[in-house]
C-alpha cells in the first residue's frame, strides 16, 4: 500500500513522532492497514521550580480491528488515562489509586466514544505506566494493562531485560493453564483478547491489571502496541534497539524494523529513558 508523506492531502500522515522532554511516541500505520487506530499520550507533572518531572504517566492503546470506529476508542481512552494519571500525581494520591483513576478513565471515554445504537462498539486495548522517585535515588514503575499492549523495562546491562506485563488474551490463559506456547490452541488465541476497553466489555479491568516495582537501574522503559511485539516479543529483542541509543533513535529503530518484517498491524511505541537525571 503507497504510504503517504505527513499531512499529504489533508489525510493524516502515515508517522507521527512527537517528543515530551526525554520522552518519545512514534506512531506509525503500517503497510497493510488503510488507517492508524493505534494512539499513545504522555505527560509529566514538573517539580517546584518547574525545571524537572517529578513524575511521568504514558498510556499505548491499540484499537480493536474489528470493531466500528476503533480509533475513536483508543484516541479517547490515552488522553483521558493521562490526563486523570497527572491529575492524581498533581494531587500526590499514592500510585497504586492513580493508576486506578487511569483505568476508570480510560475505560469510561472508551466506552463513551462510539453511539449506544452502534452494532459493533469501538473497543481498545490500554497499557499505562507511571514513573516516580523512591527513596534512596530509586525509581518505582507502576504499569496497568487491559488487553495485549506491553511494557518493557530494559535496564542497563548486566541487569536483564523483562516484560512487565501480562497479555488478556486467550493464549496467556492457555500458556497459564500449562499448554505449550507452541501449540496450535494457543497459536490460535494469540490475538483473542480475554479484556478490553469498550462499550461491550463484560470483563474490563480490576486492581489485579495493576503492578508496582522498584529499581536502583538506569534504562529504558518502553511501551508498545502489538504491531511492534508480534516482531519483537522478547525484551531482550527490543534491549538490542535500545540499549546505548538516544531515545528518538530507538523509536525509529523499533518502528521502521516491524514496517522492514512486514507492518502488517499498526505500530506504536513511547520510550521512556529511567536514570539519576531524569526525576527531580
Amino acid at each position: 500500500m503507497p504510504r503517504s508523506a505527513p499531512g499529504a492531502d489533508g489525510q493524516e500522515p502515515d508517522r507521527d513522532e512527537n517528543q515530551l522532554g526525554a520522552i518519545v511516541l512514534l506512531t506509525d500505520r503500517g503497510i497493510e492497514h488503510t488507517r492508524n487506530e493505534d494512539a499513545g499520550a504522555a505527560g509529566i507533572v514538573l517539580n517546584s521550580a518547574g525545571d524537572r518531572p517529578r513524575a511521568i504517566a504514558a498510556v499505548v492503546c491499540d484499537g480493536v480491528s474489528t470493531s466500528a470506529d476503533a480509533q475513536n476508542a483508543s484516541r479517547a481512552a490515552s488522553a483521558a488515562g493521562v490526563d486523570a494519571m497527572l491529575k492524581a500525581l498533581a494531587a500526590s494520591r499514592d500510585i497504586p489509586s492513580v493508576m486506578v483513576a487511569g483505568l476508570a478513565d480510560g475505560a469510561k471515554a472508551a466506552a463513551e466514544s462510539t453511539s449506544p445504537e452502534g452494532f459493533s462498539p469501538a473497543s481498545c486495548t490500554y497499557t499505562a505506566a507511571v514513573v516516580v522517585p523512591a527513596e534512596g535515588g530509586q525509581v518505582q514503575i507502576a504499569i496497568a494493562n487491559v488487553g495485549d499492549s506491553r511494557v518493557y523495562w530494559l535496564p542497563e546491562p548486566p541487569a536483564q531485560p523483562q516484560r512487565l506485563t501480562v497479555d488478556d488474551t486467550v493464549a496467556q490463559q492457555l500458556i497459564s493453564a500449562g499448554i505449550p506456547a507452541d501449540s496450535p490452541a494457543v497459536l490460535r488465541g494469540e490475538h483473542t483478547l480475554t479484556r478490553w476497553f469498550g462499550r461491550d466489555a463484560d470483563r474490563e479491568w480490576d486492581e489485579s491489571s495493576v503492578h508496582t516495582m522498584i529499581t536502583a537501574d538506569r534504562g529504558v522503559l518502553v511501551l508498545c502496541s502489538d504491531g511492534l511485539h508480534n516482531y519483537l516479543p522478547e525484551a531482550a529483542d527490543i534491549a538490542r534497539f535500545c540499549n546505548g541509543t538516544a531515545p528518538d533513535e530507538a523509536a525509529r529503530a523499533l518502528v521502521d524494523h516491524a514496517l522492514q518484517a512486514g507492518g502488517h498491524d499498526n505500530i506504536t511505541v513511547i520510550v521512556i529513558p529511567i536514570g539519576p537525571h531524569e526525576l527531580a
